[in-house]
């Protein structure tokens, strides 16, 4: 009887839960810091990937744009 009394009080016991969420929450946070260089190389490839396919995009002469020899001068809708 006293083995199960024992047994209630320890699973009705709330200490230390506040430190387990603070360790679990440190670890999500550090999960995400991990990943968000990578998340922001993968951003930056599929951008300038995509700047290459746009007919719209072109070299601004600095070197930084991609120069694909389209030149659009104008647009027209028509309705």
């Amino acid at each position: 009887m006293r083995v199960i009394e024992r047994l209630r009080e320890k699973l009705n016991n709330h200490l230390g839960e506040s430190l387990g969420e603070t360790l679990v929450a440190l670890l999500i946070a550090a999960l995400a810091l991990t990943m968000l260089p990578g998340a922001m190389a993968a951003a930056t490839r599929a951008d300038l990937a995509a700047k290459k396919e746009s007919v719209y995009y072109e070299d601004s002469g600095n070197g930084a744009g991609y120069d694909n020899g389209v030149t659009v001068s104008g647009f027209t809708i028509d309705q």
